[in-house]
């Protein structure tokens, strides 16, 4: 099991948080460009890569529980993160596990999210799963012709026109919320 051993946060100019979590060789920066929020993992020998993953055990306190929430709400159904002992949200959560747009999100207790920023039959994509006491980010690249940094792979969430905009919300909660 790998361990953060390191970590970084600093206010930005958004009124929230930057996160850089540094695990053996690679970190995991969570941040704020306006309204998007972005994931970015890279190896800080730079070294090019197609894929990473960044676990994160139960150990770590703090980061572990806000992303063990984030991953639970998003299995059940909870997207907004809300009161689940509330009999309306009960019923939006059942709705929610309804939709298309769920369904390809959420596949056999994996999350799967594409970047905003390309085009949607080549982006980069994030896997969130579950293993034992720990919570796996995957970063995958995709390796067409755009051009994509060679030394990291970034998840972009749009605020605006995002397929994936309502994880905002859970992203910037982590970066106010996380103590570090």
């Amino acid at each position: 099991m790998e361990g953060i051993y390191g970590s970084k946060k600093t206010s930005n100019e958004y009124n929230s948080f930057d996160i850089d979590l540094i695990q053996d060789e690679k970190v995991l920066s969570i941040y704020q460009t306006g309204a998007d929020i972005n994931l970015s993992c890279k190896y800080e020998d730079y070294r090019k890569i197609s894929n990473i993953s960044f676990n994160i055990a139960s150990n770590q306190g703090k980061v572990y529980s806000v992303f063990d929430k984030f991953y639970t709400d998003i299995i059940n159904g909870n997207v907004l993160g809300e009161n689940e002992n509330l009999p309306i949200v009960q019923e939006k959560m059942q709705d929610e596990k309804s939709t298309s747009w769920y369904k390809s999100l959420v596949q056999n207790s994996v999350i799967t999210m594409l970047c905003d920023a390309y085009p949607i039959n080549c982006p980069n994509v994030l896997k969130i799963s579950k293993k034992d006491d720990e919570k796996i980010l995957t970063f995958d690249k995709f390796d067409g012709e755009l051009p994509k940094a060679p030394y990291c792979i970034t998840i972009n969430i749009r605020q605006s026109g995002s397929r994936y905009m309502i994880f905002v919300f859970h992203f910037t909660l982590f970066s106010n919320n996380c103590k570090l």
